[in-house]
């Protein structure tokens, strides 16, 4: 947001001139995401389909317990399956994506 917009201006700042230069990474400007401009701007996608299988996991370890009727053992069922299943179908998408 610029410093010499009207909100800011209502607010008691005082209109200066706009001298911030917009650095521009892989088409990501650091006006819309300040942290391209020092560097930290990235995905882990390794670090998020480890995170999915984990969750499942954790999904199924919690089948374990006092459950005394089955519904919730049904949820975390699904639950687990659903996050495996995205967690494979983006390994799967990452892998064949540079062959199309």
């Amino acid at each position: 947001m610029a410093s010499s917009s009207p909100a800011r201006q209502a607010h008691g700042d005082p209109a200066k001139a706009d001298s911030h230069q917009a650095v521009v990474v892989n088409g990501v400007s650091s006006d819309d995401e300040p942290s391209v401009e020092w560097g930290w701007h990235g995905h882990y996608p390794k670090v998020a389909h480890f995170a999915g299988f984990l969750v499942a996991a954790i999904c199924l370890i919690m089948l374990w317990g006092n459950h005394v009727g089955q519904q919730e053992n049904i949820w975390l069922v699904v639950i687990a399956v659903a996050f495996f299943a995205l967690s494979l179908g983006a390994i799967i998408r990452n892998r064949t994506s540079w062959r199309r």
